[in-house]
């Protein structure tokens, strides 16, 4: 019967059932993993790297020189709000569903996206100008791919999995920009105060190709 009726929907153009409370858990354990993949990662990072700087000036600000590690903080704020949504017995969650789309839309999953682009772009271009072989040491396989790919997987499996309402383009769009003038200030101010410029590629980079980069990005 059940078999049947699948197909007789299928013929009519309407969707096949689902079971959703399976879904609807396994959404849920999605969101507990990703939380605990992210809380690691951030606790590895400040607390069990200790990678050479290539200069004393280097060792100024941590790691929060780097997209990366902001990118993690995003992620990790973002399914930690997506576990207490799904987890906090509150009746009207409406405003943090609404400010974890308007997160995850505007700003997580194009960061994401982003970082993982560029950062296999660079690397197979020439990987000692994003994760230099000597940097492998210090920093894991494991850490890395965390960090520039299963993000994106992370990403795109929580847009499939959860519906979220799309922000008003000119919303997005402000939100995502503060972002990347704020990242793209801070390092271009720790190269001109303290020329620490955060990646090897930016110092490779002339005057004049250094606000193109910068700018394209």
């Amino acid at each position: 019967m059940l078999l049947r009726r699948a197909i007789d929907d299928v013929k009519s153009g309407d969707k096949p059932l689902k079971p959703a409370s399976m879904v609807h858990w396994g959404t849920k354990l999605f969101h507990v993993v990703a939380f605990c993949t992210y809380a690691y990662c951030i606790y590895y990072s400040e607390v069990h790297l200790d990678i050479p700087q290539r200069t004393p000036s280097h060792k100024k600000f941590g790691r929060y020189k780097y997209l990366t590690h902001w990118n993690l903080t995003l992620q990790g704020f973002m399914f930690t709000l997506s576990c207490f949504i799904d987890f906090a017995p509150m009746r009207d969650k409406q405003f943090l569903k609404q400010l974890r789309d308007h997160l995850f839309l505007a700003l997580s999953l194009p960061t994401c996206i982003f970082v993982t682009g560029l950062f296999w772009a660079l690397y197979f271009y020439d990987r000692e100008l994003i994760y230099p072989r000597s940097l492998a040491i210090y920093y894991p396989g494991w850490l890395n791919q965390l960090s520039h790919t299963n993000i994106s997987f992370f990403a795109l499996l929580e847009a499939k999995l959860v519906y979220h309402v799309v922000p008003k383009k000119r919303d997005g769009f402000r939100t995502i920009f503060i972002l990347v003038c704020a990242y793209v200030g801070w390092i271009t101010y720790l190269g001109l105060v303290y020329d620490m410029w955060v990646y090897p590629v930016l110092e490779y980079m002339s005057p004049a190709l250094l606000p193109i980069f910068i700018g394209c990005c």
